[in-house]
């Protein structure tokens, strides 16, 4: 989960880059930790043990806050590294959407299953592609890319997965709200984007 670059973003990055690059792992290491975090929460989902899941999962979110840090404080940073952070956090947030599937969660306009897919492409999947491809084919530079719109970004999507997780055991008509919302939401973000860079 990645902070804006605001002065205090960028203060905590440092600390926290100063702290965890003592541990005797690498940055890369660091990201394939957050990797297990989340199938150790995508476990618990699977048991029905949402509060566990959610621990797991934040927990995964965290890790993946620091490599970028760690990497940043050792002077470790590469392509390659950005290249394997940004491909696992697309799987720890996949594992992280596919986990509500374990849940009866209520049918609100659509089932909570379709609101999952929805999320999941939109969210996951379209608004990363629309980012990489506008690349790719050259439509973008760096500071097009770097200004890029986004109603619901991916800090903003796991921070929308966790309270709805955190919601299953206690409210669940009120986690599949937020389910719909965030799959509303990543279509916008979707049509943003691809309006964005289609002009």
């Amino acid at each position: 989960m990645a902070l804006k670059t605001t002065s205090l973003g960028v203060s905590f990055q440092k600390a926290s880059g100063k702290l965890f690059a003592r541990l005797p792992l690498s940055a890369n290491q660091i990201t394939v930790c957050a990797l297990l975090l989340a199938i150790v929460g995508f476990y618990f989902a699977y048991a029905q043990q949402p509060l566990l899941s959610l621990l797991f999962f934040i927990l995964s979110g965290a890790t993946d806050a620091i490599d970028g840090a760690v990497a940043r404080a050792r002077k470790e940073v590469s392509a390659r590294g950005a290249f394997i952070d940004g491909m696992i956090d697309r799987l720890v947030e996949f594992l992280f959407v596919l986990s509500f599937i374990f849940y009866s969660l209520p049918a609100i306009i659509i089932p909570a299953a379709l609101s999952l897919v929805l999320f999941l492409f939109f969210g996951s999947c379209m608004t990363g592609f629309a980012t990489a491809y506008a690349d790719h084919r050259n439509v973008a530079d760096a500071k097009k890319l770097a200004r890029q719109p986004g109603i619901l970004p991916r800090a903003e999507r796991l921070i929308l997965l966790f309270i709805a997780l955190a919601l299953v055991p206690f409210a669940p008509f009120y986690s599949s709200a937020l389910l719909l919302l965030g799959a509303g939401l990543a279509i916008i973000t979707f049509g943003q984007r691809f309006s964005y860079y289609a002009k």
